[in-house]
């Protein structure tokens, strides 16, 4: 059985999508074989992240549609070739709760880890069928305005059922508590309501992922997706203080 992530969001602009790919490098080179599914119907860009969009030519729909569902599974190439990536279907071509969980169920059997890149917003009908199996991540960053989106986002979260929703604070900046913003990393944590998983530090790193396709291993933002990697995987990693995440 693999280990499922829903990666969500309040509103777009958190870094979700870089969140997803970025944790999606950190598994594969732990030895992890990663399914990264991106749900964002009509939006994609997971295939940008990793260069592969000039080659992609059937998606989540055409593979469901099809009924061979490894037909939209594309293997990047270079130190990535331990993800498969699953692109979006454009917004015209729906995919239903029940079919997707009949695709969910045969990836289940395949990889290591799922990564389901979904779109911003309370919309989670898609994953009705599945949602008891997935381990549900908010992204939020640190401003008031998105922090409260992350509580919206996990109200709607419990209203449905979906218990114990874990965070992400991404696009971190340690002034926001050296200039006492915030008091600390635990006002944003109680503002949003959701137990933290783990802080990813504002990054060129992670700017650059879409254009460069590469992510340094000794880069701060790769350490600390690689924490949350191990986190995730059952180990217990300590959060550094705020100068060093």
């Amino acid at each position: 059985m693999s280990l499922c992530l829903a990666i969500v969001s309040g509103k777009g602009g958190t870094g979700k999508s870089t969140v997803s790919s970025g944790l999606s490098i950190a598994f594969s080179r732990n030895n992890k074989k990663v399914l990264l599914v991106d749900l964002d119907m009509g939006l994609r860009c997971i295939d940008t992240f990793f260069g592969i969009e000039e080659g992609v030519v059937f998606d989540l729909y055409d593979a469901i549609s099809s009924g061979n569902y490894e037909s939209a599974f594309y293997y990047p190439e270079n130190e990535f070739d331990n993800i498969c990536i699953v692109p979006a279907p454009p917004k015209n071509k729906p995919v239903t709760a029940e079919q997707f969980s009949s695709f969910y169920d045969f990836c289940n059997e395949r990889f290591d880890v799922i990564i389901l890149d979904l779109p911003a917003g309370l919309d989670f009908s898609l994953l009705e069928n599945v949602k008891d199996r997935l381990t549900f991540i908010c992204v939020s960053n640190p401003d008031p305005i998105s922090v409260k989106d992350a509580s919206c986002v996990a109200q709607t979260l419990y209203e449905n059922g979906i218990k114990n929703p874990k965070l992400i604070i991404n696009k971190f900046d340690a002034e926001l508590i050296i200039c006492k913003t915030y008091k600390n990393i635990d006002s944003v944590i109680d503002l949003s309501g959701i137990r933290l998983l783990g802080i990813i530090p504002n990054s060129p790193d992670l700017m650059l992922l879409p254009l460069n396709h590469k992510l340094r291993k000794k880069s701060k933002a790769y350490k600390a997706l690689n924490r949350i990697s191990r986190r995730l995987s059952g180990e217990t990693v300590l959060l550094p203080k705020p100068k060093r995440i």
